[in-house]
């Protein structure tokens, strides 16, 4: 233990340095994962297309088993080294809590309550950003959380197809038997973790509707 503390003062500026790079990656995946996974989860559950909703759901529940170094390993071969070929990786990989999420919350909106909005007279875009999104905000809200934290812990593996972050000193510590190396990556990224998800959560409170919190 007190290697791991001499270690970690004496290279706090590479560690820091090499967090930065990996919160780096993280918000850009996550950034995309929200964007294309919301995006998508509109398209296939919008009037008409609850079918291929569901089918899509069975498809992202499968997906769910798929190891990150796997998404990893293909996008590196067609893609290459570096920390572009990692983010689309960590985009793809992520996409799915935040597709199965968004699916399933606009999915579970009730149809009275969708019928009681095309009632009173509101177009099919008022219909999503004023019933369903609320509605299914908390599921989605999830969904992002789960997204965030695969990301944070998955973008350690960057550091295979030289993505840097702080993966880095967890594979390098490995290689080398450097336990105080290895643990000065794995609880940086643990202690991130807990932060991003504190902030997640808060922010949660914030923007869901207290009735369905």
């Amino acid at each position: 233990m007190i290697n791991f503390f001499r270690f970690y003062f004496n290279n706090i500026n590479d560690i820091f340095n090499a967090m930065q790079t990996h919160l780096f990656i993280f918000i850009i995946a996550l950034t995309g994962a929200i964007f294309f996974g919301i995006a998508l989860s509109i398209i296939i559950t919008s009037e008409g297309r609850e079918k291929i909703g569901r089918v899509i759901l069975s498809v992202m529940g499968a997906a769910q088993s798929i190891p990150s170094i796997v998404i990893i390993s293909v996008v590196f071969i067609f893609v290459g080294i570096g920390i572009k070929p990692t983010i689309i990786a960590l985009v793809f990989y992520s996409l799915v809590p935040i597709i199965f999420n968004s699916t399933s919350g606009l999915l579970s909106v009730p149809h009275d309550v969708i019928d009681a909005g095309k009632g009173i007279g509101y177009t099919n875009s008022q219909i999503l950003w004023k019933i369903k999104m609320p509605m299914a905000l908390p599921v989605i809200m999830g969904g992002i959380r789960s997204s965030a934290t695969i990301i944070i812990g998955s973008a350690t593996a960057a550091a295979v197809i030289g993505g840097g972050g702080l993966g880095d000193f967890i594979f390098i510590g490995l290689r080398v038997h450097r336990i105080e190396m290895l643990l000065a990556g794995a609880v940086t990224v643990a202690i991130l973790a807990l932060i991003i998800d504190t902030i997640i959560s808060r922010i949660e409170a914030r923007i869901v509707p207290k009735g369905l919190q």
